[in-house]
């Protein structure tokens, strides 16, 4: 499974570098194959790259089809042929040799957060929206990637590894009590958006997370 992290300071912050470098190396163990971080200001992603084969490959995230709009994913799209026949049909060419990553993208810039609604496959990503300044998180139907994430007033940080956010300052190792209880009573936490540690959220399956200066939105698709 490949690594991917991102901050957010919608406060205008810029993002430190150093700190964003830090946590995408923490998931090392995650990507061995590529380490690659982008950063702009008051937002930055990072990505550890798996690569299941021996093929060669052109893929590289954190990635951009305009410069605007960028990704950060662990996904595997399912039904390509039909993806790409539907955004061919929404006017998108050149789609041959695309990545995962690349799909998702021009399905987002065809739908945008309705895209979720034409993906099949397992997938954790996060989308910066530089023209909208809004960032978009998606999580698979059945949740077999994990996104976790933390939201501080107007500063979120999010990663599918949950030791990789426990290392960032905003994180504690306060614990969610009722999480732990139903861990020692149902050997699961009953909560789809909660973890152990107080501070950090995960998204459930099949919902999409969207932050912004207008707050943040989770929604079932």
């Amino acid at each position: 499974m490949s690594g991917i992290v991102g901050i957010l300071n919608l406060d205008g912050a810029p993002v430190d570098r150093s700190l964003l470098d830090r946590m995408t190396r923490f998931m090392s163990f995650r990507g061995p194959d590529g380490q690659h971080s982008w950063l702009n200001g008051n937002v930055g992603f990072g990505h550890t790259l798996l690569q299941p084969t021996d093929e060669p490959t052109h893929e590289r995230q954190p990635c951009s089809l305009d410069g605007h709009v960028w990704i950060t994913a662990e996904a595997r799209a399912d039904g390509q042929r039909d993806l790409v026949r539907e955004l061919e049909a929404a006017g998108k060419t050149d789609l041959s040799g695309a990545t995962d990553a690349e799909l998702l993208l021009h399905a987002y810039q065809t739908w945008a957060e309705l895209c979720v609604e034409h993906l099949i496959g397992d997938f954790a990503f996060a989308i910066w929206d530089g023209r909208r300044h809004r960032l978009f998180c998606a999580r698979d139907h059945f949740g077999v990637k994990p996104f976790y994430y933390i939201r501080a007033g107007i500063t979120f940080v999010f990663s599918n590894t949950l030791n990789c956010l426990r290392s960032h300052p905003l994180s504690s190792d306060d614990l969610n009590e009722m999480a732990v209880a139903d861990f020692l009573l149902f050997l699961q936490n009953q909560e789809l958006d909660t973890t152990t540690f107080a501070k950090i959220g995960r998204l459930p399956p099949a919902h999409t997370l969207t932050f912004s200066r207008g707050g943040a939105t989770v929604r079932r698709y």
